[in-house]
């Protein structure tokens, strides 16, 4: 659903490093509630969970509301607990939006420099040829610059620095798949806060 709007935030993204979306409307505000029942254990399970539902193959709320099962949770919580892990999921891929948009900034930053870095090479050259005598020139020429070699340094040459490496995105994850799967989730915790109207929220038992 927020594919596109994430799409054309990506360069906001890029040049703030700050977040632009939106969780869904109220969202935040039931969790607060929700959490404020649950314990420390409680907590330190959603987070783990959250973590894990986050980077699945597949994602889903079944899975959620699975591991809410296993982990102990009665009939009143199932919901309230698989809320809270998609939640936690949907922070983390959030995470995850960002900090791919930052490895693609800075990787993107390094190739401008190199860019100029070449650039500003080829403007020495010329500028050190141009200061030659007209036989210096000639015998420039005829010898090959020996000033400036923008060519790559032969194998056990240490004549020339090696070019900076391009970093790689966190995991070999692509922007784009990140924000899919932010989505995705986006789309998981509307559905799972439709289950939890202030009738059944008020149902939801405390957890230590």
């Amino acid at each position: 659903m927020r594919a596109l709007v994430l799409l054309g935030c990506a360069a906001t993204l890029c040049a703030f490093v700050t977040p632009c979306f939106a969780y869904p409307t109220g969202s935040e505000a039931l969790e607060a509630r929700l959490l404020a029942k649950m314990g420390p254990a409680a907590k330190a399970w959603i987070a783990k969970e959250g973590a894990h539902e986050a980077t699945a193959h597949i994602v889903s709320d079944g899975a959620a509301r699975s591991a809410a099962f296993q982990y102990g949770a009665t009939d009143a919580n199932l919901d309230a607990l698989s809320f809270l892990v998609l939640m936690q999921a949907e922070r983390d891929a959030d995470n995850a939006v960002r900090g791919v948009a930052v490895a693609d900034m800075t990787a993107n930053a390094v190739m401008e420099d190199e860019r100029h870095a070449q650039q500003g090479s080829v403007l020495t050259g010329n500028a050190q040829r141009s200061q030659l005598s007209g036989g210096g020139q000639l015998v420039s020429s005829a010898q090959g610059d020996p000033l400036v070699s923008l060519l790559p340094a032969t194998p056990g040459s240490t004549s020339a620095p090696a070019a900076p490496t391009r970093p790689a995105a966190p995991q070999g994850i692509e922007l784009q798949d990140a924000m899919d799967r932010e989505s995705q989730l986006d789309d998981l915790v509307t559905a799972a806060m439709a289950k939890l109207p202030p009738a059944q929220e008020s149902l939801v038992m405390a957890m230590p």
